[in-house]
């Protein structure tokens, strides 16, 4: 699913990795009933977004999972009551105070539902998700960030504290706010995945994700230098491929000037005309 705009995301902001869907499977005969491989591993859920990253397709159930923070964070299993009062994480010195791990807890997104599973893998060879994640660089997140605010305005619900940065940022956030979320990572995953040190993640609701990828688009011309559009350009397969025509003469630097000098600005204003 997706295919053509997943193409287009990864082409203008050259990503390394697969951009991966999240499915949430909730009744036992439905997640029996797909014709997909089983997991057949028990690790962390960002070793299995990572493996989707690298090109599989999978499903994976409770048994699958060896983190209970993320099968707590993901709604397949209820949370211990240690969780919320912040002493989980208080007890292992995350936190200075019991007072400010339970505020850090009750914002880190846990989905309120239960489920029985997840499919994840490439979303082009996904007939359904929910949640979309794909890794970027702090350039690659700036353009993510523009393509956004170009269709939906500031980002409001962006929320992270270093830890569950796979399960809770990328893909319980972005569900149970309906809104887009990026993350830093956490320890424990940069440790399990081997993410690079550049790399940071985002995640969001399937029905946001051909919006966020058109707002990268409409904004290429206007942001990208014209170093970056001829790197672009390199990765694309026809001159037409994104939809639009990269030009080198477009950019807001030099569009804008009549908005940032007065002088420009009150010839426009008052309609006076140069030579």
């Amino acid at each position: 699913m997706e295919n053509l705009n997943v193409s287009k995301l990864e082409k203008s902001l050259g990503l390394k990795r697969h951009v991966i869907g999240v499915q949430f499977v909730y009744f036992k005969s439905e997640y029996e009933a797909l014709d997909i491989p089983d997991y057949n591993k028990k690790t962390s859920f960002c070793m299995m977004v990572k493996a989707a990253m690298d090109g599989d397709v999978f499903k994976a159930s409770a048994n699958n999972f060896g983190c209970k923070c993320a099968i707590e964070a993901l709604g397949i299993e209820e949370e211990m009551e240690c969780v919320e009062s912040g002493q989980r994480y208080f007890s292992i010195g995350l936190y200075e105070s019991r007072a400010v791990a339970k505020a850090v807890t009750k914002m880190i997104c846990r989905i309120k539902q239960h489920a029985f599973g997840v499919v994840l893998g490439p979303l082009e060879n996904m007939e359904k998700a929910d949640v979309v994640i794909f890794m970027t660089n702090a350039y690659q997140l700036m353009r993510v960030v523009q393509g956004y605010s170009y269709k939906f305005g500031t980002p409001q619900n962006i929320s992270m504290a270093g830890n569950q940065g796979v399960c809770a940022d990328l893909c319980a956030a972005p569900f149970e706010k309906n809104d887009m979320n990026f993350s830093v990572l956490c320890a424990g995953t940069r440790k399990m995945c081997k993410w690079g040190v550049e790399e940071m993640g985002v995640g969001v609701p399937i029905q946001m994700f051909a919006p966020l990828v058109d707002g990268v688009i409409n904004t290429l011309n206007y942001i990208e230098y014209p170093e970056h559009k001829k790197e672009i350009r390199i990765r694309l397969n026809s001159p037409d491929e994104l939809g639009i025509v990269i030009d080198d003469n477009l950019h807001y630097g030099k569009m804008g000037k009549e908005y940032v000098r007065p002088s420009e600005y009150d010839k426009l204003k008052y309609g006076i005309k140069t030579e």
